[in-house]
């Protein structure tokens, strides 16, 4: 008898171990359910202790569904671009696998788009907060693909439905990596053969196939961009579904997309064109709509990215995490990544994390750029800028800055 959970039930979520040994254990009660399905079911569930939500994704499951669900609970990501998942349980005795994914409130992109929704009152400012979703969405893209170049990351089923986005672009997010190709798994390549990815989005040459290429998600990706700009999917209705099915040009042919910049038409159709002719790289993509944007004067400022931009001048900039001080100087952009201890000492608790949270400088100012959930700013006296005696908190070890100060860049002899 499959047994779901019910609101106001307890539940004690524990990781299964990795390579590495590491585990983690979260005291969970269930908040509400989001959906239900005779072998799936979705709820929202809070940390018993610090109140911190997480979305849960169970799975009432044999011996073959485990073995697909289990690749997406080793998706354990970390960028600003990619919903954190914090790792897969199996429940044998409700013969259930449970994956704690990071809680996202807000819309899609499906949503958002369709919903009229996005930040701005006239058509250049909608057009900018677009440009931004999609830069962040592509570099989303790049992360998980780049990882590892000779068997990259393959999500597989990228379209609207799949990025979580704010109304203003602050946050993007990419979800659902239920049927993604994991980095040397023979799991894609095995098992069951079955349509992977959603019509209208999937490229149809690899609709039933096992073969995962990077120009798969390029293809996902374009349409994407193609519903950001224009509000509405490239194909619609079975009739057109059907027709794009069949795999042959109209599949990769671009509708014309009123009012939108031809430099960005171009992009999005070399993305969808036949494979010979598409991107074979997510970063050549954002590449050309970087310069397209740049040359426009459009480029939104996006720190998250933290571009090295050489500056004359430094700023000795000061901060202190926990005992000890650090005194970079900081140049336009300079990535100042703060990071705690040894690996396995950032691995405790699942707050593996390189890039906890980010200080960099845009002019004659200095910002910072939180990168990990746990990490949240306890004073701060301007929005806009980090000034000294601003103080941070990461697994409660303080992270303060003590100084602030400008001066020529000193040459080398």
């Amino acid at each position: 008898m499959i047994q779901y959970f019910e609101e106001g039930d307890r539940f004690t979520w524990i990781r299964d171990r990795d390579a590495t040994g590491e585990t983690m254990t979260v005291p969970l009660v269930i908040l509400r359910e989001q959906q239900r399905s005779r072998s799936k079911q979705a709820v929202i569930a809070e940390d018993a202790n610090s109140k911190k939500l997480y979305f849960m994704k169970v799975l009432f499951c044999d011996e073959m569904d485990r073995f697909y669900v289990e690749k997406e609970s080793k998706v354990q990501l970390y960028s600003p671009f990619i919903v954190r998942i914090y790792g897969g349980m199996l429940d044998a005795e409700h013969d259930r696998f449970i994956t704690l994914v990071e809680f996202l409130p807000g819309r899609d992109l499906s949503d958002l788009v369709s919903g009229h929704l996005l930040a701005g009152r006239t058509w250049n400012e909608k057009i900018r907060v677009c440009n931004t979703i999609a830069l962040k969405f592509l570099c989303g893209i790049d992360h998980y693909m780049s990882l590892y170049e000779e068997d990259p990351i393959i999500h597989r089923d990228l379209k609207p439905e799949n990025v979580m986005a704010s109304p203003d672009g602050s946050t993007v997010k990419i979800i659902d990596f239920d049927w993604v190709h994991l980095h040397d798994s023979s799991a894609t390549f095995s098992g069951r053969r079955e349509q992977k990815g959603t019509p209208g989005y999937a490229d149809p040459k690899y609709w039933n196939s096992y073969i995962c290429r990077p120009e798969m998600d390029i293809y996902s990706a374009g349409l994407v961009l193609y519903f950001i700009y224009t509000g509405r999917h490239h194909f619609h209705g079975s009739e057109e579904i059907n027709r794009y099915m069949v795999g042959d040009s109209y599949a990769y042919t671009l509708k014309e997309m009123p009012g939108i910049d031809e430099q960005i038409t171009r992009i999005i159709a070399r993305m969808i064109a036949p494979e010979e002719e598409r991107y074979s790289r997510i970063s050549d993509v954002i590449r050309d709509l970087t310069a397209y944007l740049e040359e426009k004067g459009r480029m939104p400022e996006l720190p998250e990215l933290l571009d090295n931009r050489d500056m004359e001048d430094v700023v000795r900039f000061s901060y202190r995490v926990g005992d000890v001080k650090y005194s970079p100087y900081v140049r336009n952009y300079r990535f100042v990544p703060i990071e705690f201890g040894t690996r396995q000492e950032r691995s405790q608790n699942g707050r593996l994390s390189d890039h906890i949270m980010s200080f960099y400088r845009v002019g004659d100012r200095i910002r910072a750029v939180v990168l990990n959930e746990d990490c949240h700013p306890i004073l701060t006296a301007r929005e806009d800028r980090v000034s000294e005696g601003d103080l941070f908190t990461y697994a409660g070890c303080g992270i303060e800055v003590t100084g602030i100060r400008h001066g020529k860049r000193r040459k080398r002899v």
